[in-house]
């Protein structure tokens, strides 16, 4: 090889360098070329903590990874600021979805999502717990529930902002603070779980369905009784 042969190599190579490692230390930075809106845009991304394990996440209909075993998360980072649809799902349970806006720099975070099973298992109990105090303020004191039979709002303290939640034409009756990001009540013969996550919509299931329901929340046994038609029922709700 030849003096200048090398000289012509050695130019190509730190040509190369010169552009490629802006480009590395860009894309480490999180930089990525947004090609749908023509410009350079920092990343986000999406962070979610659930109950039960191993459960599936999907975004914009693709499946992704199932969450951590151990931890229950699941965090994807390298995302175009937008909007994405969320599904997370598990077999035998209510699917998760929402869509959820990613903004540059920040992680949007939902750190408290739970499925409910589709099909509980309800047993015969003896009796109906007692002392049981059905609060308005969620256990961590930051919520206060409020309901004008029709309604469910959430007052939160620390933002000192109250939002509505839902609304149903049957009376709502037996609510009680699922845990301090959940509500279950009946409206009619159906008990129903909601969350209090009011982004893109509420995630609200029907759990069971008794013939004239009265519920009663146990908080510190994690069961559920519900008196119907002469008979007392009870299951557990893992979280």
């Amino acid at each position: 090889m030849t003096k200048r042969v090398r000289t012509i190599i050695f130019v190509i190579l730190v040509f190369l360098f010169a552009v490629a490692a802006p480009s590395a230390i860009f894309y480490s930075q999180g930089y990525r070329v947004d090609f749908g809106e023509k410009k350079i845009v920092q990343t986000g991304g999406l962070y979610f903590k659930v109950s039960p394990s191993k459960v599936e996440v999907h975004i914009n209909g693709k499946f992704k990874k199932n969450t951590s075993l151990i931890t229950n998360t699941f965090y994807i980072e390298n995302l175009l600021p937008k909007t994405y649809k969320v599904e997370i799902k598990k077999d035998g349970y209510h699917a998760w979805i929402k869509t959820l806006e990613v903004k540059e720099k920040e992680v949007t975070e939902a750190k408290n999502i739970i499925l409910f099973p589709k099909n509980p298992q309800f047993s015969i109990a003896d009796k109906m717990p007692t002392k049981i105090i059905n609060s308005a303020t969620s256990t961590d004191k930051e919520k206060v529930l409020e309901s004008n039979n029709y309604e469910i709002w959430v007052y939160f303290a620390k933002k000192d902002e109250r939002i509505f939640l839902t609304r149903f034409s049957e009376k709502i009756v037996n609510i009680f603070w699922l845990n301090d990001y959940y509500l279950i009540f009946n409206v009619g013969d159906k008990i129903k779980i909601a969350e209090i996550d009011n982004r893109d919509g509420l995630n609200i299931i029907d759990f069971a369905e008794f013939k004239n329901p009265r519920i009663v929340w146990d908080k510190n046994t994690k069961e559920l009784y519900i008196s119907s038609e002469g008979i007392l029922y009870k299951t557990s709700i893992a979280f």
